[in-house]
């Protein structure tokens, strides 16, 4: 998941007149690597408060980098918010801990249906805990679209891979997930084909689909909130939490515009963040205890509603902003998460092929 802006990083206070040295100071310091604004703005503050441990924060750049620091040893971090496939890859070379159920209080009380994806994960379950999760799905202004075409099918793919269809949405504008590795599994299952896979045909009949769309393409981008708020798009494919954090942003402005999110019938990837401890954390116990402090309801609810996500645990629903509980295509029922596709870590020959077939749809001339 990425969510931009830059963060409030904790600060540590200079204790006047003390003797501690460096290393004293440090080990009352507990140091994360978290996507920026991944907290509810007092998450951190509380937590100092109440246990007097200091906390750093800094904002991971991306996956990629937070993998390589990982690989290469010696992060310096106490606790990590790894994506279900980079914990995956991480676990498997040596670079979490395994966690200890035992110092964890709440993992009874994770989502039913993020129990059942993290089964899909054989490595990282049993060195992460999840922390938020969402889909890949259809975020749009729900009077453009209604204008345009009257009974428009929300929810389904057909929207915007249908030539036919996408045409009717070209001119308020479409935006497309910068991701290929999501747009692809998503295209190939739409197709009834394998979503991950990287056959030469599969990947043929994803192009060629894409190829008819792509006139009406205006933009690849993974953040859409300020095109759909300032009326430059009507229809996104990227994250569930785009249409919170736009009908908020639409809302403080005074904008009136509905904005809406679907989870395709035909069905759609899942992701998840979780919460995990690398191999060398100087201070895993302050770790378990950052764990154990934000996976309580209420913390998790105040999470939820800052940054427009669902969070983990199951108790924290009855907290979270109607907008999203009552919404089940951002909270799902066990049905739909029959029809998500969990991430996968792909061979890297079979990702080059993957990102061949996105680089000539991106890159397409459009007439």
């Amino acid at each position: 998941m990425h969510i931009t802006h830059p963060c409030l990083l904790a600060s540590f206070g200079l204790l006047l007149g003390s003797a501690l040295s460096s290393a004293q100071a440090d080990d009352q310091t507990l140091r994360l690597y978290n996507w920026a604004d991944y907290f509810a703005e007092d998450t951190l503050a509380k937590f100092t408060a109440e246990t007097g441990i200091k906390v750093i924060y800094d904002v991971m750049d991306g996956s990629e980098v937070l993998e390589a620091k990982l690989m290469t040893g010696g992060s310096g971090y106490d606790l990590i918010f790894p994506g279900d496939t980079v914990a995956e890859r991480l676990m498997r070379a040596g670079s979490l801990q395994a966690l200890d159920p035992t110092k964890i209080a709440a993992l009874a009380d994770i989502e039913p249906g993020l129990q059942q994806l993290r089964s899909h994960y054989p490595h990282a379950s049993q060195a992460t805990v999840p922390y938020t999760w969402g889909t890949i799905g259809l975020t749009y202004n729900a009077q453009q679209i209604a204008q345009r075409l009257p009974n428009a099918p929300v929810n389904s793919l057909d929207l915007l891979f249908k030539p036919e269809l996408a045409a009717k949405f070209a001119d308020c504008g479409i935006s497309m997930i910068d991701s290929p590795d999501e747009v692809l599994a998503v295209v190939l299952n739409y197709l009834g084909r394998e979503p991950r896979s990287a056959k030469p045909e599969d990947l043929a009949a994803a192009s060629e689909l894409l190829l008819k769309v792509r006139p009406y393409i205006r933009k690849f981008q993974s953040q859409p909130v300020t095109d759909l708020v300032n009326g430059n798009l009507c229809l996104s494919l990227g994250y569930s939490g785009d249409m919170t954090q736009a009908q908020r942003t639409a809302d403080a402005a005074g904008k009136q515009v509905d904005f809406e999110y679907r989870v395709p019938r035909e069905g759609t990837t899942v992701w998840m963040d979780n919460m995990a401890i690398p191999k060398d954390a100087r201070h895993p116990e302050y770790a378990y205890a950052f764990i154990n402090f934000v996976m309580r309801p209420q913390n998790m609810a105040a999470i939820s509603n800052f940054t427009g996500y669902p969070t983990a645990n199951a108790k924290a629903r009855p907290d979270v902003d109607p907008q999203m509980r009552n919404n089940p295509d951002i909270y799902l029922d066990a049905a739909t998460y029959e029809r998500l596709i969990p991430g996968k870590d792909i061979p890297q020959a079979d990702m080059r092929a993957r990102m061949r077939t996105w680089t000539k749809f991106k890159t397409a001339a459009v007439k």
